[in-house]
């Protein structure tokens, strides 16, 4: 997602070359770092809002789900760290490769002198990818409180728990989550240095893992009760185990609502231009790895490989269709061994 190249330079080439360079396996509309580990692009006060609408949807506080699932995702991001050899001074280096993975994310800064985390990521989550990154450096498990003080600044607290570590349970029954991608095409994004974190096109924004937006839908996957039932009304859901497609759903219509809330324009023409509108609206956040198979006269047909990304990518899609059409949207999704089927239509058989 660059933006225009001119004579009044306002992105800061070192950044980008790093963000470009930690990033160097994507391509095809999906973020994914060195490691194959697959991202998404969030923008300003996107996570916030989605947050709010996620809790609406499911029905009760999920701080602690989302905090959970930020810190499984990103233990399991760091732990090929545990086996690199940095030689001589070995803890300052690894410590020194944290803090810029932590500034190529996006995500400000940290001082593990006095705990204090200084960014613009919600606080539950953030101080989850903080844990993991504490409890890698001390090599046991330890209870995090956190505090947020001001707009940006969060400060922690840490108890030991006399654990050691061992890696997070496996999603079970999501082959979607399993995907590793091993492209060799590197990412082209030109971000502006801030104070706090980075922008692109003038828009704060960082990177957050899609493995966690997966933990949420497996961690919500038993609190059903509370869910806000309209929202079966619009999706369909075929070939998901039981235990998260409620959980699911939610994530689904979250998303879709986070996209009709935007003030993002939104235009289909004649000829169904939905390659235009992926390469617009998808493609610059990592979640462009959907296509777009055929139109009837009721319906929009669309396909997503079984990617971590997925449920991100079909809940935006779905979005995206309602502002194009100006209507309230049903969809079907088919799960099958290689991918999803997406199937769109008015939710009024009238329209």
């Amino acid at each position: 997602m660059p933006i225009i190249d001119d004579e009044n330079q306002l992105y800061d080439l070192g950044l980008s070359k790093k963000f470009n360079s930690h990033f160097g396996n994507s391509a095809d509309g999906r973020l994914i770092d060195n490691f194959g580990n697959y991202w998404y692009v969030s923008q300003e006060h996107e996570l916030s809002n989605f947050v709010a609408l996620l809790e609406e949807n499911i029905g009760i506080p999920i701080g602690r789900f989302l905090h959970n699932s930020a810190a499984d995702s990103f233990e399991l991001i760091l732990d090929p760290i545990k086996n690199m050899k940095f030689g001589f001074f070995a803890n300052k280096k690894r410590k020194k490769l944290l803090k810029e993975y932590w500034g190529i994310y996006g995500w400000g800064y940290f001082n593990s002198n006095n705990d204090s985390i200084t960014t613009n990521v919600y606080s539950s989550i953030v101080s989850g990818f903080y844990l993991s990154l504490i409890e890698l450096d001390q090599g046991f498990r330890s209870k995090i409180q956190w505090r947020q003080v001001k707009d940006n600044l969060i400060i922690c607290e840490f108890n030991d728990l006399n654990k050691q570590l061992s890696l997070p349970q496996s999603l079970q029954d999501m082959p979607w989550v399993t995907t590793r991608n091993n492209l060799a095409e590197g990412s082209n994004y030109l971000l502006e240095k801030q104070d706090v974190g980075w922008s692109i096109d003038g828009k704060m924004s960082f990177v957050l893992p899609c493995d966690m937006i997966n933990r949420i839908i497996f961690n919500a996957g038993g609190y059903i009760d509370n869910i806000k039932k309209s929202i079966f009304d619009f999706w369909t859901l075929q070939g998901f185990d039981n235990r998260f497609s409620s959980s699911m759903i939610c994530i689904l219509q979250s998303c879709k609502e986070l996209f009709t809330a935007s003030d993002v324009f939104v235009y289909l023409n004649e000829s169904n231009n939905w390659e235009s509108l992926i390469e617009s609206h998808l493609k610059p956040f990592g979640l462009g790895s959907i296509k777009h198979l055929s139109s009837t006269e009721n319906a929009d047909i669309f396909e997503v490989g079984l990617e971590s990304n997925a449920p991100l990518i079909m809940g935006k899609i779905a979005g995206i269709w309602e502002r194009a059409n100006g209507k309230k949207s049903r969809c079907s999704i088919e799960l099958n061994k290689t991918n999803f089927k997406i199937s769109i239509e008015s939710l009024l058989s009238y329209n």
